[in-house]
């Protein structure tokens, strides 16, 4: 079995593609090892993170069986390659998270803004409730992908003008595709990252909470330039086509 090494693509989708096509040829066959992980990426030219999300995702739609200790297998599941494809159509048509990045940048900071001249205090406790609820989960070693996003969320509505709402409500739409949480998961599984997003946060909530516009709009952009660039750091993941 012979693979070729990755391009400029999404890395990790290209995987997939790359298995998928060699199980279509039968170059690979339901009981197949792959190499090891270290191998295999090294073949392929990649980081071992791409190809440790390529398998998680292989894994998930039933595709390749993980046996610890043992290796990895193609699975016989004959309803994976159905999977397959249909996760390859979706995943494609879903925005880059980049652009997504870009988008937020310049409606965001400008939401901040405007919530710490319109937020009210009940506006103020349920952002406060939403942190403590993040810190939690932080400790718990929980995933705070969906509670960050309410956050964010919660600052637009805090606004009270609901074109805005509107629009960070359409922005939310894109943070739940498949792509984004792939990208912003693997970034999150980085030791100390969701705490230093959580005390990012925080920062936001105490310039809105002052009254700070100002602030408010300094420290969301930090924020998310912050993201921008621990997001660059999986640069073989998110490399544009």
């Amino acid at each position: 079995m012979k693979f070729q090494r990755i391009g400029t693509k999404k890395i990790y989708i290209e995987v997939i593609e790359q298995i998928k096509e060699m199980l279509a040829r039968g170059d690979l066959k339901p009981g197949d090892q792959l190499p090891s992980e270290r191998e295999f990426a090294e073949l392929l030219g990649i980081s071992r993170v791409s190809l440790r999300q390529a398998l998680t995702v292989l894994e998930t739609l039933g595709i390749v069986e993980i046996r610890h200790g043992e290796g990895t297998f193609v699975s016989s599941n004959p309803d994976g390659f159905g999977n397959l494809n249909i996760y390859l159509s979706k995943i494609s048509k879903e925005s880059d998270p980049l652009d997504i990045l870009e988008a937020r940048k310049l409606i965001e900071v400008e939401i901040a803004s405007l919530s710490a001249i319109e937020r009210t205090e009940e506006d103020l406790k349920v952002m406060e409730e939403i942190l403590d609820e993040m810190k939690m989960a932080i400790e718990r070693g929980e995933e705070t992908l969906t509670i960050d996003l309410r956050f964010h969320l919660q600052i637009a509505e805090s606004t009270h003008n609901p074109v805005l709402f509107s629009v960070m409500n359409h922005i939310g739409s894109l943070m739940r595709q498949n792509l984004w949480r792939v990208v912003k998961g693997l970034s999150l599984t980085t030791p100390g990252r969701a705490e230093k997003y959580l005390e990012q946060h925080w920062l936001i909530y105490n310039a809105i909470k002052d009254r700070d516009p100002i602030k408010a709009k300094e420290f969301m952009l930090r924020h998310l330039e912050s993201i921008e660039q621990d997001l660059s750091l999986e640069e073989d993941v998110i490399s544009r086509p």
